[in-house]
């Protein structure tokens, strides 16, 4: 292996400073004592001074805000030659977030195409570490890191922790897996490798993947995971019970990186000894960095693959891969560390970012940035998920929505445009079932909202009291009063009064003030609540995951498929990451009716997401919306907001189906009007609203439902009451 260059970060009791390393060939790194002298001919200078004892860097970078030093390594030995300017400013108060951690605790932040960015770069930093003291062989998830910065964004920068020794013997490093290796293997850095590859796809650590299947797995000294277990929990059992490996698609490319980091013939040679470390890194890219190559780009055809690492690097992690703006990363400044103990520790942790040319062959595939991370013995550094409940709560935004920050002559336009825009909706449904409902008494509509609850004191909701016919706590139980803390609960809730003011609605709490994924289970039993006690014949959904990877998904599945089977109609916020992301769950599900945003023209809203191909897309006003506003939480003496979102547009597409429902309950046979519960058939009603004339042709894809009297619209026409 060629020289290097790395960027690296060293840190005493979370005082971390950013260093650059640039490095000749080397594969044990070590730090030596006093008394050994330096072989390094080049100290003609002052700034080519040897580095005794890392703490006394670190302790000097420290005063020296917004730089890093550049450090070489030569025979095994640190040199410092000169501060620089820093280019990566992480957050000192949080400690960074383990890929294992994230498996238990954050399954949220996983996106399709985070899942497949982290498994290429991980595997590229198997192929340019092996061999070498960085990688070793009880590596897995746990030591795979990511860190926040000053701005709060976690970028998808995963840095790999190795554990340093301060002695070249590789006898003590060696001793304990040489005991526990298992038989068939020779490679078990392999081994490790499969199972984070199988973590990042199911978005499960390994020992819940083995739980699901009743494996118990073998204890070892050292936590390792054997590869017994591995086999039995990826093939199966030999009792003829399936394995992981066949909910994975057979002509996944990601499945044939996984078969053959487990197939020990690969990585021996005819006699069946170890490949050397040449044959095997060249092995490792054509048996699996090639086809999680080819895993990435079939999902992802956009993505360069030599531009990978900085592409990954502008993804923000922690918001389901969304782009890092610049001004976001203008933003990042240097934060305090505050005080420090007067014991100086053992150096904590060595970070490192590098380059490796291993193969002219592969070049240009192999030149990304890794980094990787390294703990001395005797660290006090605490390596655990630490992310602040503040920050936390920014990234993990279920109800997706915003205020209106527009200058206010603006957003006031705004607003009293969408007042006209519902003002035409309400001639309407007094034309349709207004002026006849009272003549003719009709079964009402039921509509469940699944939310932070309403606040029934508030002014204009009381007008509504007597709509208001169940209500229920999940997110809390034993607490039987349900008021909204958030607001989001009460703005939604009133818009389907407004759009279904004769509708008798039903509310269920299933989320509280600090805006909190909550399980899935909430949101399933809550479902089951709504279709079998109440009846319902709609459900309301402002909220969603950003994909259906996470705890409580087939719960969660079950519940939407019993609803469909007893036809109710179910809606749901299409996601506020405009072209970034695609539908939101439960929205993606075929089952549920995805709701898209759009101004009062029927334009496309920037935050709603690209319309889906061979789908129906339907959209109505998301922008501007004015609804109720808790009178605890509002300072407008009106108690209203103005704001925009897909999780508006949801509950007003959710009025303007149940408008549906009665209209055809008051004018057409009931065989039809029956029908309309079908998911199928209110789609195709809601699509027809949408069409202005024979010409037309959907704007940005979207089918955009507006109800007026005007007679190029479906009520506006020929139609009568």
């Amino acid at each position: 292996m060629g020289g290097f260059e790395m960027d690296m970060f060293l840190c005493m009791e979370h005082d971390w400073h950013e260093f650059r390393i640039q490095a000749a060939e080397e594969t044990i790194v070590r730090f030596s004592g006093h008394e050994e002298a330096s072989s390094c001919p080049e100290r003609k200078t002052r700034s080519s001074k040897r580095i005794e004892r890392l703490c006394k860097p670190i302790i000097e970078i420290r005063t020296r805000p917004l730089q890093r030093l550049l450090v070489r390594l030569k025979s095994g030995h640190l040199f410092e030659v000169r501060p620089e300017k820093s280019n990566f400013q992480i957050d000192k108060t949080t400690e960074p977030i383990s890929l294992s951690g994230c498996f238990d605790e954050r399954k949220d932040f996983f996106t399709e195409k985070t899942k497949r960015i982290l498994s290429l770069i991980i595997g590229y930093t198997v192929l340019h570490l092996y061999g070498t003291s960085w990688l070793q062989p009880g590596w897995g998830s746990s030591n795979i890191k990511l860190f926040q910065t000053t701005a709060c964004k976690t970028p998808l920068r995963p840095f790999v922790e190795a554990q340093l020794r301060k002695t070249d013997d590789p006898g003590d490093y060696e001793g304990e897996w040489t005991q526990e290796f298992d038989s068939g293997h020779s490679c078990p850095e392999m081994v490790a490798l499969a199972v984070v590859l199988m973590e990042i796809y199911f978005v499960k650590p390994f020992r819940q993947l083995a739980k699901m299947h009743n494996i118990p797995l073998i204890d070892t000294r050292s936590g390792r995971i054997t590869l017994m277990d591995v086999d039995q929990v990826f093939w199966g059992d030999e009792e003829g019970e399936e394995g992981w490996r066949t909910q994975i698609p057979e002509d996944s490319p990601l499945l044939e990186a996984i078969d053959n980091c487990l197939d020990g013939e690969i990585w021996e040679d005819n006699e069946g000894d170890r490949l050397d470390v040449e044959e095997l890194r060249t092995r490792i890219y054509e048996k699996v960095v090639r086809p999680l190559e080819l895993h990435l780009r079939h999902g992802f055809s956009q993505i360069q693959l030599d531009g990978v690492d900085q592409y990954a690097k502008s993804l923000d992690f922690g918001k389901w891969g969304q782009v890092i703006t610049t001004k976001e990363t203008d933003q990042s400044l240097p934060l305090s560390a505050g005080q420090t103990t007067s014991r100086v520790p053992s150096p904590a942790v060595l970070l490192a970012q590098g380059q490796f040319d291993i193969n002219a062959m592969f070049s240009r595939s192999f030149q990304q940035v890794w980094h990787l991370q390294a703990q001395a013995p005797s660290s006090l550094f605490h390596l655990g998920y630490a992310l602040s409940d503040d920050n936390l709560s920014e990234m993990s935004q279920f109800f997706d929505d915003h205020v209106n920050d527009r200058d206010k002559s603006v957003a006031e336009a705004e607003t009293e445009k969408y007042r006209t825009w519902r003002s035409e909706y309400e001639d309407v449904y007094k034309t349709f079932v207004g002026d006849y409902i009272d003549q003719k008494p009709t079964q009402p509509v039921k509509i469940a909202i699944l939310d932070t609850c309403i606040d029934r004191d508030h002014p204009f909701l009381e007008l509504y009291e007597d709509n208001m016919k169940g209500k229920k706590n999940f997110h809390n139980a034993s607490q039987k009063n349900v008021p909204d803390t958030n607001g989001h609960g009460t703005f939604a809730a009133n818009l389907i009064l407004d759009y279904a003011r004769d509708a008798h609605l039903y509310i269920i709490k299933i989320a509280d003030k600090k805006n909190a994924t909550p399980d899935a289970a909430i949101v399933a039993n809550a479902i089951y609540h709504a279709v079998d006690k109440w009846a319902v014949d709609i459900i309301s959904m402002s909220f969603g995951w950003p994909s259906p990877d996470m705890v409580g998904h087939d719960a969660l599945e079950d519940a939407i498929d019993h609803a469909y089977s007893k036809k109710v109609l179910m809606f749901a916020t299409a996601s506020n990451s405009g072209a970034r992301l695609g539908r939101a769950y439960p929205a993606s599900n075929p089952h549920v009716i995805c709701v898209h945003s759009t101004d009062t023209n029927g334009e496309a809203s920037g935050f709603s997401p690209t319309a889906e191909p061979n789908s129906i897309n339907l959209a109505t006003v998301g922008e501007s919306v004015e609804s109720a506003w808790p009178t605890l939480l509002s300072q407008d003496s009106r108690c209203l907001q103005s704001r925009s979102g897909t999780s508006y547009a949801t509950p007003i597409m959710v009025g303007i189906a149940a408008f549906l429902l009665q209209y055809a309950s008051l004018h057409l046979p009931q065989k039809q009007t029956l029908a309309l519960k079908r998911r199928e058939k209110m789609e195709a009603l809601l699509r027809r609203c949408a069409i202005r004339g024979p010409n037309y042709k959907p704007r940005d894809d979207y089918f955009y439902v507006h109800l007026s009297l005007h007679k190029h619209n479906l009520f506006g026409g020929e139609l009568i009451g």
